[in-house]
This record gives C-alpha cells, sequence and structure tokens, in this order.
C-alpha cells in the first residue's frame, strides 16, 4: 500500500499519466504524437543508459510571444557519452536582426537569412526530441519557447508533458546543501568553479555542449555511492525547480 502510495506521487509517474492523457488528446497531430509515444522512464532507470537531448536556443528575449528564436543547437548523449557527430545547430529564418543580438549571439544578418522556416526548425526538433530525456541550463527558457511553437503550428496550448533536467536547478541544489550564498549560475561560472574549460558562449551548440560536458560531471557526484537512478536526479530538479 504504502509502496504503491509512493510511486502514484512520484513525479515521474505522475508525468507518465500526463503524458498517457496527452497522447489520447493528440493522437491526430503528425508532429505531435511521435513525440508522446514513447513512454516516461521510470525512476529506477539508469540515467547513465537514458538517451537524452541537450538543447539550447538563443533568442532575442525572454518573452516568447514577443521574441523570435534566433538559433538552436543540440547533441544527443546516448550511454554517459557526448555525441557530436550527431550534433546540430540551425538558424531561423528572419528579415533582420538587432545590432545587439547580432553582437550577443554571434549571428549575422546572412546567416539568419538563410536560415530554417520556423515550422521546418520545429519539426527537426521534433523529431530529435523524440524518445529522449531533455536537458538544458536554465530550462524554463527553452521549455517557454518550444511552448510558444507548439502553439503556433499545432495548436497546444498548454505544456507537453516532457521529462527535463535542468543543469542550473541541479547545480543550485548542490550548492544549497553546501550553504553557498551568493553564487553565480551562469553556465561560463559553473564551468569555471568546477574546473571545466572555458567555451563560445552565446552560440546554441557550444553551448549546448558546455551544458552536456557538466550534466555528467553532475551526474557523478550527485549519484556517488547510490543506486543509478534518475528518480534522485528529477527529483532535485522537479522540487528546486519550483523554489528558483
Amino acid at each position: 500500500m504504502i509502496r504503491s502510495l509512493l510511486r502514484w506521487f512520484d513525479p515521474l509517474s505522475a508525468l507518465e499519466r500526463r503524458r498517457s492523457r496527452a497522447l489520447a488528446r493528440f493522437a491526430h497531430d503528425p508532429l505531435v504524437r511521435p513525440l508522446l509515444a514513447p513512454s516516461i522512464p521510470m525512476a529506477c532507470a539508469n540515467p547513465w543508459q537514458l538517451p537524452m537531448l541537450v538543447l539550447d536556443m538563443e533568442t532575442s528575449g525572454l518573452n516568447p510571444a514577443e521574441d523570435r528564436i534566433l538559433s538552436m543547437g543540440w547533441i544527443p548523449i546516448v550511454d554517459g557519452t557526448l555525441r557530436l557527430g550527431e550534433s546540430c545547430h540551425y538558424y531561423l529564418a528572419a528579415e533582420m536582426v538587432s545590432a545587439e543580438s547580432s553582437v550577443i549571439h554571434h549571428i549575422t544578418p546572412q546567416a539568419l537569412y538563410g536560415g530554417l522556416d520556423e515550422r521546418d526548425a520545429l519539426s527537426k526538433l521534433l523529431e530529435a526530441i523524440s524518445g529522449r530525456l531533455l536537458v538544458a541550463h536554465g530550462a524554463a527558457i527553452e521549455r517557454r519557447f518550444l511552448g510558444a511553437l507548439l502553439a503556433r503550428h499545432c495548436g497546444i496550448e498548454h505544456e507537453l508533458p516532457l521529462p527535463w533536467l535542468d543543469t542550473l536547478v541541479l547545480e543550485s541544489s548542490l550548492l544549497c546543501n553546501q550553504q553557498v550564498p551568493r553564487a553565480d549560475y551562469r553556465l561560463s561560472e559553473i564551468r569555471k568553479r568546477r574546473g571545466l574549460p572555458p567555451y563560445l558562449a552565446h552560440n546554441a551548440l557550444a553551448d549546448a555542449v558546455a551544458t552536456g560536458e557538466l550534466l555528467l560531471v553532475q551526474m557523478k557526484e550527485i549519484l556517488a555511492g547510490q543506486p543509478r537512478a534518475l528518480g534522485p536526479l528529477y527529483r532535485r530538479v522537479h522540487v528546486n525547480g519550483m523554489r528558483i
């Protein structure tokens, strides 16, 4: 009885129930159906063996209702290894880009002129996401802009039940336990504290690779001396993500 109750309230089990309902609702949509078809991994699943996709989006601002995605990059993690040969980086078509965005994101107007149509970019992204655990640093941005894409092109007004790991939230949970005051949670600063090499910031693919490297380091620390299980990682993100 107690075990059944714990399983019912487990956040991954709750996400699986939401996925099942959403699949029934959007079974007719050829873009969304493959995304929702795979079951959510169980809490006991070995995260080192789960296929993951590390995603980063460079945007013109933080409001998906007014701002737009300039570029997106992702890299798969398979068996605990970053698959650089399977990484992708796309610019999205735009008529113009502000000078500030051009400097910050290292994006020229020419790159955006020849970029992908937004719906084509969404199609490629959904294909890459299917069956994978999603990873991002400060995942709220990627989640909101993905939601905006789905609303515009698929008529989906609510966030889809997809499993996310957030390296920013994982780092926050670790430093909270160490009682570190006023920590800097920028990806570059976290990597510096951990002795990871510098990288080209504000480039979608470079950020995705840097985030993937950080996640593997965090997983080793969090799961040291514990069973290799997804549950402890996901609960940290689910609980601590509500606090920051």
